[in-house]
């Protein structure tokens, strides 16, 4: 492909992203809270795929820290991001999620412009932490103001951002392809502070945003989550099944070096297209999800397509090109359907099984056991790669369904309460 042809191809990707962005955007219900917490989503879900593209090199290639530093920096920086989640959700529940979702966005904003004048490892692990605690206080303050601020239907104005983050990151991600090509620190920099910007341009955007007096009984001592057998199952549970997240980002680049490395290129392809089918599918995988129940079936069935899904990396498909193509199309269909039902689910029984007046607390125990279940995405996906026959692919989706049915099972329990 030429570079004119490419130019082509990357335009047409960047107008169809952008008109899916408007689309989506239109999707969230006309309340203006949510079209102003829409747009704050949009706009730093752009400037974090800008800079969760280009801030790998930037600490390595121009800041001259090593892999094993940065690392070491961002292990760190994961474990005061899951003690702000922990923190923010009881500060949510016991207050009001926006004073704690305007500091996190503040704070970010902050740490991310401190990294352009990093001056030694110390202020580098500092802005680090800095920043991931403040993404720490953004993740269940966000969940329980859409709870607050969406009470008819969390669920599906959730489906509705989500679509709107979907896009706004791959945009971000497409605009993160200039610096990277350019090479530049000039642009690095440029790219560090536009995310830091649109840190503070989200920060105006909730000041605007009234949020609705604390639920009755938020007020009182809470109880601990883990007691609440139920949620923790599914919280458990599901955390172990959104490996999948990882597939097509993790195993497939992997799966094409074995088995055809010379079509490396299909990969930016593949999950391109995943993002804008999940951005397209995921209001309408939503809708219609009015019970417990309903929201099980739905999960289930996006298990099975995730679990069928998986079945493709058990061959190396190397008989042609042609059907390499073909079976790619439906890898990706599968697996996106699979993504958006499965989420559907899964975001109905998060604000279902979860008590309105701690909903921050319920949040953070779902986002921090989901967060460390999935840090072994790698490890595992790496090994079922790796194994010989595909066995390791049949495990993994017979595991995702069994998961499936016994979130479903525990979810249509009695409330423990």
């Amino acid at each position: 492909m030429d570079n004119r042809a490419a130019g082509r191809s990357r335009s047409l990707l960047v107008s169809t992203l952008i008109s899916s962005y408007v689309t989506a955007a239109g999707t969230v219900t006309a309340a203006p809270e949510i079209r102003k917490l829409a747009a704050l989503t949009g706009i730093n879900a752009v400037g974090n795929g800008l800079f969760a593209t280009v801030n790998i090199l930037f600490y390595t290639q121009h800041l001259g820290f090593s892999i094993g530093m940065v690392s070491t920096a961002l292990f760190t920086a994961t474990v005061l991001a899951i003690g702000g989640d922990f923190l923010s959700g009881k500060i949510s529940d016991a207050w009001s999620p926006k004073p704690v979702f305007l500091s996190g966005l503040v704070l970010s904003a902050l740490a991310t412009a401190v990294l352009v004048v990093v001056w030694n490892g110390l202020s580098f692990v500092i802005a680090l932490c800095l920043i991931s605690l403040g993404q720490g206080l953004c993740m269940s303050s966000n969940t329980a103001l859409i709870r607050r601020i969406a009470r008819e239907n969390p669920a599906l104005v959730r489906a509705s951002l989500r679509s709107v983050l979907t896009i706004g990151i791959s945009l971000g991600a497409l605009a993160a392809g200039i610096v990277l090509g350019s090479g530049l620190l000039g642009a690095f920099q440029v790219a560090i502070l536009a995310n830091a910007l649109t840190f503070a341009v989200a920060a105006v955007l909730l000041t605007r945003i009234p949020v609705p007096a604390s639920p009755p009984g938020a007020a009182r001592r809470p109880s601990p989550v883990l007691p609440d057998r139920r949620f923790t199952v599914f919280s458990l549970a599901n955390g172990m099944v959104s490996i999948y997240l990882h597939a097509l980002s993790f195993a497939l680049p992997l799966w094409v070096i074995v088995n055809h490395p010379g079509t490396t290129w299909v990969v930016g392809v593949v999950v391109a297209v995943n993002s804008l089918l999940a951005a397209a599918l995921q209001v309408p995988a939503s809708a219609g999800i009015t019970s417990i129940e309903s929201a099980g079936r739905r999960l289930v069935a996006g298990a099975i397509c995730v679990a069928v899904s998986y079945l493709f990396f058990a061959s190396g498909w190397t008989t042609s090109d042609a059907v390499l193509v073909l079976a790619l199309i439906a890898l990706v269909s599968l697996h996106t359907l699979g993504e958006v039902l499965y989420t559907a689910g899964t975001m109905e029984l998060l604000f279902r099984l979860a008590p309105e007046e701690r909903q921050g607390q319920y949040g953070a125990f779902y986002g921090i056991s989901n967060g460390l279940l999935a840090s072994v995405a790698p490890w595992v996906l790496g090994l079922a790669v790796a194994t010989t026959g595909g066995w390791g692919w049949w495990v993994l989706a017979v595991v995702t369904l069994l998961l499936a049915l016994v979130i479903r099972a525990v979810s249509l329990r009695p409330d423990p309460a």
